[in-house]
């Protein structure tokens, strides 16, 4: 009954999430409502991947921008593409499917790299490596100008996803006035989430799945038992990296160029904040916290301006932030495990 009640009131508030998007926007309303669905996917599948780390594991991960920035980086650098400050062109490339299956490989590996040395520390300290490392990776990707374009980015890549759009899209967007490029990008981030789900699911009933949860509840009993718990958590740092990798390319391909400001400490913290409004141990809830999400981030422009009639919007933005964290707060309070979470998955033994 209780499982009922908050998938009843998790739907209730996604509903009345996206009504609002209408009730507060006169011109366009559907526009910004796909809008937000692309980057709810994009974002919902990065935090799914960040569920795997802390939410199975236990593991306070906070640099989960750097294994989206590996993905993006390495596929785009794979297919055709410009960089750099002439805009250099590399019109030859791997296929776009070989290309992101390598990306998020690279991403997966690159989990396996961060992990190898840091996977043994335990809360804070993990968390302090995690975010060094992901700082370390975009100022890597800031300097190697040569490779990764530096400053300037990468564009001029979006053809290769493109090209597979359907035509039925094209006849849908068409009578909508809605952006092509973007409708095709969230509609395979949303059939991704669907896919990662299914593994996901299965995975977790298996008994690496249970054995992953145990980790997260006594590490030092796992042991006991024969297992070897780094070898699990660096299994499971390697799967949310390369889930991470996948959201960072659809991210990539949605704002249609790449630069070293994408992939920022603030990146994860959205992640994380999506991931505890869903519910954290949840695999469905960091879908409806995404979209919930992405409506008060958006939306709360709206009702800053209706609070406060003469401010500029350098103020408004600013209020916007004050109200999105008084409405987190106020969830952390009522709901503290989340929409879709259970309160026993807050309970970590960090030290």
């Amino acid at each position: 009954m209780k499982l009922s009640i908050k998938w009843l009131v998790t739907i209730l508030i996604t509903i009345f999430s996206i009504y609002l998007v209408f009730a507060l926007n006169d011109e366009g309303p559907l526009r910004i409502l796909f809008n937000l669905l692309t980057f709810a996917g994009i974002y919902g599948l990065a935090a799914i991947g960040l569920n795997v780390h802390f939410g199975l594991t236990g593991l306070l991960n906070f640099g989960h921008a750097s294994f989206m920035g590996v993905g993006a980086y390495v596929t785009l650098l794979l297919i055709p593409h410009a960089a750099g400050r002439e805009g250099e062109i590399t019109e030859s490339g791997l296929p776009f499917l070989l290309a992101v299956f390598i990306g998020v490989i690279a991403a997966s590996l690159f989990g396996l790299l961060l992990g190898l040395p840091a996977i043994r520390l335990r809360g804070d300290y993990l968390a302090i490596v995690t975010i060094a490392a992901a700082e370390i990776f975009r100022l890597l990707v800031r300097d190697l100008e040569s490779i990764t374009g530096g400053v300037y980015g990468i564009i001029n890549f979006s053809d290769s996803l493109q090209k597979y759009r359907p035509i039925f899209l094209e006849n849908f967007v068409s009578n909508y006035e809605l952006n092509p490029s973007q409708i095709w990008v969230g509609l395979l981030s949303w059939i991704s989430i669907l896919f990662v789900l299914l593994i996901l699911r299965r995975l977790t009933n298996s008994p690496w799945g249970r054995a992953l949860r145990a980790v997260r509840e006594d590490e030092d009993a796992v042991r006991a038992l024969g297992k070897n718990a780094v070898w699990l958590k660096l299994q499971s740092f390697m799967l949310g990296a390369g889930i991470a990798g996948l959201a960072g390319v659809f991210l990539a391909f949605n704002y249609g160029s790449l630069q070293t400001t994408t992939f920022v400490p603030l990146l994860t913290f959205y992640v994380w904040a999506i991931m505890i409004l869903g519910g954290v141990g949840s695999l469905s809830g960091p879908i409806f916290g995404s979209i919930i999400f992405w409506v008060i981030i958006s939306e709360t422009d709206k009702l800053a301006s209706l609070i406060f009639e003469n401010a500029n919007g350098q103020q408004l933005a600013g209020v916007r932030f004050v109200l999105v964290g008084l409405l987190i707060m106020i969830l952390m309070i009522f709901r503290p495990s989340g929409l879709l979470g259970k309160k026993e998955e807050l309970l970590l033994n960090v030290k």
